[in-house]
């Protein structure tokens, strides 16, 4: 069988490199330690790194290069190194320009070991495939398919773990199509073996198929970066004439498939499909042959010969592929007669990949790592990690508790939820106290209250001991009706007087000391509006009040005589609405009993009761399983806290060293864990049981009924225990509002007290000042007629004795009647003026009523003093002494 060629990369190069010198500076400086001690570590290490640099492609090379990155692994979490830490310079140049980069980080020295260590197992890989000196066995396909999986998995590690590579070679895209190669390869590799080993054409369509695939996705991400990434020229042809070549393999080989299944048509079509990817090949495999004797250094690790065995095999399948065609033609032309559908018509072809990543953890085993790589370095240095290896051990532990007792959570509520999908226990007991029921089976079951209820009921109890709503009602119609009246009493005072204002001002209207007594409209404008204000916030407070009473009417009132005996006058409420549900033995149970053992038969529990025991019993298994489940985690957790592995932890080598460490001491967790998951088991099944027996509980005709009758009863406890509640919530908002209500008419009779003694002042203070202003306006007019009277009396006299008439300035002067006037004798002097000493003991004194109303606020609602005499008069009022008309003699009488 010829042999495909493969595609090789080229080994990354490094120059000589000293680790001693570097790392005996870091120990004496950093970690304080005497270098000495450490001195055959470092020469170990140097002496790893420059067999890393001669490694060749064979086993010895991968296991020398992996055997140094696992020391650097190792070394990596004991020793820092870097700018701050064992200051390296590590030199590499790229795989495909020569380009030399150097830096400081051991980050960068692990990629392109690692970059090393991949194209190691690629080539190894590929020299078995492509070695024409030995046979071509199952078993050099078999190791070559592991090579290419490791070697594609080290190009993934790079690609997943090592950001911002400095060269070109260590990129996304240049290890990314590097992974898909080596998987491409391997998938290569499953079809030849297959070949081999004679596999039917559907298996061998399948795999060709999958390697076509691989490589047109080889094809699609090579050829972008072929130039840009310095890729070997070669690669893109190789791989787009392997790509040509499976694809005339998969059709080929599904033609002949189809051919043995008598679908003569399809088989032609794949077969023309076959020809034509075969003719794509064979000009693709021409030119790569014509290119490759003519230039030199086309690939990597390419010989003359494996570029023939390529254009062997294509040329093998063009032959086998016409040959195949031409006879089916020729067959279903002459027998078959088979329609042949057109190739664009033909389904997809079905793919079997079996070409992975294999973990190079995997390749080597337990015993054949330790061989490879030997004893660690540097073990007597203890490295941060070791410290901090109790806290990660310490989160592992608690990564277990927490998701064991999230699973324990979870069962609970699973069990919970089960239980309270079948209401129980609640449901069970319906049905074990048919097998009680009783004359006081009523009050056995429905008798006790919820707590809610029975705290609100003891409230309205209490509340009602300490003052009942009906007293609080009674002090409020109280208080309002005092109010009113209050307020009414003052207005028939102001109406009073308003009346007897008025009647003056009427009868008076001409005197002129009327002129300054203002109308009542006027003067107790201030205290009607406060009247009327008052009678406003009553009315108001009225229409809370009525609307309290009808919140208390409909809702408070048909429950307040239960509510006062407290939680049992509830619960005498509660039995007398129950009287009527019977939910204990009625007539024809007996019957049902006797007609359940007919219906289920002599393998099954004998009637309701027997049902109901097997379910109980569940239910109680369900229970201590349960608790069991409580009390094995709360043993794990105490396991998990006394377990301590400081001392352990110190052999520890490296990190996958010490998740081995952590993986097996955490197996001791294995038996409670074990025990948690056989009881969610359990579970699970008596889960399942207690569903499936209950079921067919509710199946039997008594059970029915009894559910019936108990769900009638729990009804009406549920409507009265939420109608008591309402009861007592607006009993509450009742209670809240009679004693705002008595507050605001306690205030408000409180502040009326002042206001009625300040009605009172005013109504009487307008009556002494009327009364004063009637006495004295009888006074003058008194004055006045006697003043007319005189005059008349004087010009009687006059004309009885004739006198020279008066000269005009006498004329002009106004009459003083004096005791010196001759014309006058004494005895019938008039003096119409009274001394100062008479005015003072009058009774009519106006100026002392000014003095008194200048004391009250008659006119001044705001409450200030009224204006002084004098400023009164100013402002045209006439207080004081009776005032005498001014006389003026008059012409003497005709003659």
């Amino acid at each position: 069988m010829s042999r495909p060629p493969c595609i090789g990369i080229p080994f990354k190069k490094s120059p000589e490199t000293d680790w001693v010198r570097p790392l005996r500076q870091y120990i004496a400086r950093a970690l304080q330690e005497d270098p000495d001690a450490y001195n055959s570590d470092c020469q170990v290490l140097q002496r790893m790194r420059q067999d890393m640099r001669g490694a060749k492609a064979d086993e010895t090379g991968r296991d020398i290069i992996y055997r140094y990155y696992s020391h650097l692994e190792a070394l990596e979490r004991r020793i820092r190194v870097g700018e701050h830490g064992v200051k390296m310079v590590f030199q590499w140049t790229d795989a495909f320009t020569d380009e030399s980069i150097q830096q400081h980080s051991l980050a960068f020295e692990k990629a392109n070991v690692i970059f090393n260590l991949a194209v190691s197992f690629a080539m190894q890989g590929a020299g078995l495939i492509t070695d024409a000196s030995s046979d071509m066995d199952l078993e050099s396909i078999r190791s070559a398919f592991e090579c290419f999986r490791v070697a594609a998995d080290r190009f993934h590690f790079i690609s997943k773990n090592f950001m911002h590579p400095p060269s070109m070679d260590l990129q996304l895209e240049t290890v990314n199509a590097l992974d898909s190669i080596m998987l491409a390869q391997a998938q290569e590799c499953a079809l030849i073996r297959a070949q081999l080993e004679k596999k039917k054409d559907v298996t061998v369509s399948k795999l060709a198929q999958q390697a076509a695939l691989m490589y047109s996705g080889v094809f699609d991400g090579v050829k972008p970066i072929a130039e840009s990434h310095h890729l070997p020229r070669g690669w893109v042809l190789l791989i787009e004439t392997k790509l040509r070549y499976y694809q005339a393999m998969a059709q080929y080989h599904e033609a002949r498939a189809e051919n043995s299944k008598g679908h003569y048509g399809i088989a032609i079509a794949r077969f023309s499909l076959a020809e034509q990817h075969a003719r794509e090949a064979t000009k693709l495999v021409g030119q790569f042959t014509e290119t490759f004797f003519s230039t030199t250094n086309l690939t990597e690790d390419l010989y003359p010969e494996n570029v023939q065995g390529l254009q062997d095999l294509v040329t093998a399948l063009v032959a086998n592929v016409n040959e195949e065609l031409s006879r089916a033609n020729r067959d279903n032309d002459i027998i078959y007669n088979d329609p042949v559908p057109n190739i664009s018509t033909l389904p997809a072809l079905e793919a079997a990949i079996v070409a992975y990543h294999f973990d190079i953890g995997d390749f080597y085993a337990s015993d054949e790592r330790t061989n490879v790589v030997g004893g660690e370095l540097f073990t007597r240095l203890i490295p941060m990690a070791i410290h901090e290896g109790s806290s990660i051990y310490s989160e592992e532990k608690a990564k277990i508790i927490r998701a064991e007792e999230d699973k324990v959570n979870l069962a609970d509520g699973e069990l919970q939820d089960a239980l309270s999908f079948m209401k129980m226990p609640e449901s069970l007991r319906r049905f074990e106290h048919h097998q009680r029921a009783g004359p006081d089976s009523i009050a056995s079951e429905f008798g006790e209250l919820s707590r809610a209820v029975c705290d609100a009921a003891r409230e309205v109890q209490s509340a009602e001991r300490a003052s009942s709503l009906t007293d609080m009602r009674a002090s409020v119609e109280a208080q309002r009706v005092r109010t009113t009246e209050e307020l009414n009493h003052m207005k028939r005072i102001l109406d009073e007087e308003q009346r007897t204002s008025e009647s003056a001002l009427s009868e008076y209207a001409s005197e002129p000391l009327f002129a300054s007594y203002q109308p009542s409209s006027r003067a107790a404008s201030f205290y009607r509006e406060q009247v009327a204000e008052n009678q406003k916030k009553l009315e108001d407070a009225a229409g809370l009040d009525n609307s309290i009473l009808s919140d208390y009417q409909s809702v408070v009132a048909p429950w307040l005589p239960a509510l006062h005996s407290g939680p049992e006058g509830v619960i005498s409420v509660l039995l007398e609405h129950l009287r009527d549900v019977d939910i204990g033995d009625g007539p024809g149970s007996q019957a049902m009993d006797a007609e359940n053992l007919v219906d289920i038969g002599q393998d099954q529990p004998v009637g309701l009761a027997g049902q109901v025991q097997i379910i109980r019993e569940i239910y109680e298994q369900l229970l201590d399983l349960k608790s069991v489940r409580r009390s094995t985690l709360s043993e794990l957790k105490a396991f998990a806290r006394d377990d301590d592995i400081s001392n352990t932890l110190v052999k520890a080598s490296d990190a996958k060293g010490l998740q081995a460490l952590f993986d097996r001491e955490l197996h001791k967790y294995d038996n409670h864990i074990q025990r948690l998951q056989a009881a969610a088991s359990r579970q699970d099944m008596l889960v399942k049981r207690i569903s499936d027996e209950f079921r067919r509980l509710l199946e039997l005709p008594q059970a029915r009924s009894i559910n019936k009758r108990w769900e009638a009863a729990e009804g009406k406890k549920a409507a009265l225990e939420s109608q008591v509640l309402e009861a007592v919530q607006v009993y509450h908002h009742v209670r809240d509002g009679l004693d705002k209500a008595n507050r605001f008419y306690g205030m408000m009779l409180e502040s009326l007290g002042p206001f009625r003694r300040q009605v009172n002042e005013f109504a009487e203070s307008r009556a002494s000042l009327r009364e004063q202003l009637v006495k004295q306006s009888a006074h003058e007019s008194a004055s006045r007629n006697q003043a007319m009277l005189q005059e008349r009396l004087s010009q009687y006299s006059a004309s009885s004795h004739p006198h020279q008439p008066p000269s005009a300035q006498e004329h002009q002067q106004t009459y003083q009647p004096q005791a010196a006037q001759a014309s006058y004798p004494p005895q019938q002097q008039y003096q119409p003026i009274q001394s100062p000493t008479a005015r003072a003991t009058d009774p009519y004194d106006m100026g002392h009523l000014a003095t008194q109303a200048a004391h009250l606020s008659l006119n001044s609602p705001s409450g200030e003093p009224a204006p002084p005499p004098q400023q009164m008069q100013q402002q045209g009022y006439s207080y004081g002494g009776p005032q005498v008309p001014q006389y003026q003699p008059s012409a003497p009488p005709p003659m």
